[in-house]
């Protein structure tokens, strides 16, 4: 198994769910007063991993059809559960807004129902749970109600949670790969999480900045969360480090000559009078300053001629 295609699906991964993360921390700082600089910050590190993203939606899945993607279904499969149960709290939402938070559609759809509990339950439960609540969509009742003008508003919400399920459901359903479809996917996934790394990393870093005066949100938000690293790490590489060499060493002292200037100060040294030729050189190899009287610099002794 290629421990740098694991990494690769990973990242690519990782990045849906930094999206998500950035543009729910978004709305949070919204309701913030001020922190003006802060939030241009976030909404740079939202662009930066949008725009990195683009044509990537339905790559995991697709990616997870190779057989050495196959242990990381079960992982993948979990966020999506998530997904589906954000989706049907959603389209909850929307019919308690169409008919209100007593409404028999409610009911009829919902009943006994504890959505926490879904997102913790295994894959057999979840997909046992997911037929029933079909059927009570196409139920006569609810296909009824749904067609009511006054529910109109709750479709898009009412295809959202369709579409989450079936999409939880491709994970373990999708036909195999041909050679040739694997090894295009292979390429797509390699070369998606080479351009989405150092924009992943920028993001991670500038919405810690923007974020850093609320702590609670900076923890809540999961902003500052890496993508798992599945093979081994190689020595000396720096890949996954959220720190640069050049913020760890202190910067040249601007004043101090170069090394081109050193030795453009040499060659002028040993060019110069005769007896300046033996005179030594100060530590930064800059050579001694003139005599103030005469302009003449001073012998090893000390003294002017």
């Amino acid at each position: 198994m290629s421990s740098s295609l694991l990494d690769a699906f990973s990242l690519v991964a990782h990045s849906e769910q930094l999206q998500l993360r950035l543009d729910a921390a978004a709305v949070e700082l919204a309701k913030v007063p001020a922190l003006v600089e802060e939030k241009a910050w976030l909404d740079v590190a939202r662009q930066r991993v949008g725009l990195s993203r683009e044509g990537t939606s339905d790559l995991p899945l697709r990616a997870l059809r190779l057989p050495e993607l196959d242990s990381l279904k079960g992982e993948y499969a979990r966020i999506l559960q998530g997904a589906a149960v954000d989706a049907l709290e959603r389209l909850h939402a929307g019919i308690a807004f169409a008919g209100g938070p007593r409404a028999p559609l409610l009911e009829a759809l919902y009943w006994k129902l504890k959505l926490p509990a879904l997102r913790r339950c295994d894959r057999e439960e979840f997909e046992k749970f997911s037929a029933d609540f079909d059927k009570r969509l196409k139920s006569t009742y609810a296909r009824r109600m749904f067609g009511d003008p006054a529910y109109q508003v709750v479709g898009p919400a009412l295809e959202a949670q369709r579409q989450a399920f079936a999409t939880w459901r491709s994970v373990f359903t999708s036909r195999p790969l041909t050679d040739a479809e694997a090894e295009a996917v292979e390429s797509e996934l390699t070369a998606a999480a080479r351009a989405l790394e150092v924009p992943c990393r920028q993001a991670r870093l500038l919405a810690q900045a923007a974020l850093a005066p609320l702590k609670e949100l900076l923890e809540s938000s999961g902003v500052a969360q890496r993508p798992k690293r599945r093979g081994p790490r190689v020595a000396g590489s720096d890949a996954d480090d959220e720190t640069h060499p050049l913020l760890e060493t202190d910067p040249a002292d601007p004043n101090d000559p170069t090394a081109d200037e050193r030795e453009e100060l040499a060659a002028a040294q040993a060019s110069s009078l005769p007896f300046s030729a033996a005179l030594p050189s100060s530590a930064g190899g800059v050579p001694h300053a003139v005599h103030e009287e005469t302009g003449i610099p001073p012998t090893d002794s000390g003294a002017t001629r």
